[in-house]
């Protein structure tokens, strides 16, 4: 992968810095991955719907397999395990109240996998290492096809269907 500039990515809580270098963005990568998961299995935790917590379960396993194929090329080009800080993990908060609908919900869904894909395509086509890009265009692929799962159920619900219970706490962190 090059160091060469690079565009600004806009991640939920903050912003990329313009210019990263290999190492930067694959260790930025897999801690993206692990807060998607988190986040993905603490929706599926909280939804009552059946439906509704399958796919996002489902989108956790895929997370959780991202995380791995990245900390397994991470192996090959360092040599070393990449050494997991918890602590680097982005915590995403999401507020759910009583009435939260399942759009709501997919809302924050489909705006992490649209910044995933952005991300991911951008490394690929800035990258100079083969196995890099064919990684991070494999994994711009797999982030597509999460944004268009979530995009085909929040527009089959039109919000007329709500996943959260009425005892569901308000705020939900992971």
């Amino acid at each position: 992968m090059t160091d060469e500039k690079k565009k600004v990515y806009k991640e939920g809580e903050g912003e990329m810095k313009p210019e990263m270098n290999a190492l930067e963005a694959l260790s930025l990568a897999i801690y993206n991955e692990q807060s998607a998961f988190d986040f993905y299995t603490k929706l599926s935790q909280l939804i009552k719907n059946e439906n509704g917590k399958e796919k996002f379960r489902f989108l956790a396993s895929d997370e959780k397999r991202h995380r791995e194929i990245l900390e397994a090329y991470y192996l090959k080009v360092y040599r070393k395990p990449f050494a997991f800080d918890h602590q680097k993990v982005k915590r995403i908060g999401v507020e759910v109240r009583d009435n939260t609908s399942a759009s709501e919900a997919l809302i924050i869904g489909i705006k992490a996998e649209k910044e995933a894909y952005n991300f991911y395509h951008t490394r690929a086509d800035s990258s100079s290492d083969p196995d890099a890009k064919k990684m991070f265009s494999m994994l711009a692929e797999q982030e597509d096809r999460h944004f268009n799962i979530l995009m085909a159920e929040k527009q089959a619900l039109m919000d007329q269907f709500y996943w959260f219970s009425l005892d569901t706490p308000g705020i939900m962190e992971h």
